[in-house]
């Protein structure tokens, strides 16, 4: 078998086997194949395309690869909030007067502990809009549009 073929299959097979498995790493490994089959090709020795794919693995590796898992796996994605950060600027009732100390609000089926945001008032059935999370209580104020919900 040519050295081209032979370091062309590894690379295909590196890069069936990453669709299987998490994290870029075969990938990386699969670029470094392709590029030792073309030093095959070139007729180099096999020093020279071991050398060539430790080289482009490795480039790959520390280059290549943080971006694909930024960009295509989205772990650090701000916009996808969850848990309890998702409330924020969600709109809920208040189940009795809001105070700037206490109240209670319906949010999503849930009944918060919630406090408004400054000395405001806020009536028992009035809608309000979640500012922020603090603790376990939810900081609202009035919403000035009540037609999200």
């Amino acid at each position: 078998m040519d050295g081209w073929l032979f370091w062309l299959i590894a690379g295909l097979l590196c890069g069936i086997a990453e669709i299987f498995l998490p994290g870029f790493v075969l990938s990386c490994f699969s670029f470094g194949c392709f590029a030792a089959a073309v030093a095959a090709a070139l007729d180099f020795s096999v020093t020279v395309q071991l050398l060539v794919f430790s080289g482009a693995t490795f480039v790959v590796f520390i280059s290549v690869r943080p971006i694909l898992m930024k960009f295509l796996l989205n772990r650090n994605n701000p916009a996808a909030r969850t848990n309890v950060e998702r409330l924020a600027g969600m709109i809920g009732v208040a189940q009795e007067e809001v105070t700037a100390w206490q109240g209670t609000v319906k949010v999503e089926g849930e009944i918060w502990s919630s406090r408004s945001e400054g000395d405001s008032v806020l009536p028992s059935g009035s809608h309000v809009r979640v500012l922020r999370v603090e603790g376990n209580k939810l900081i609202v104020g009035p919403n000035g549009n009540a037609s999200f919900l």
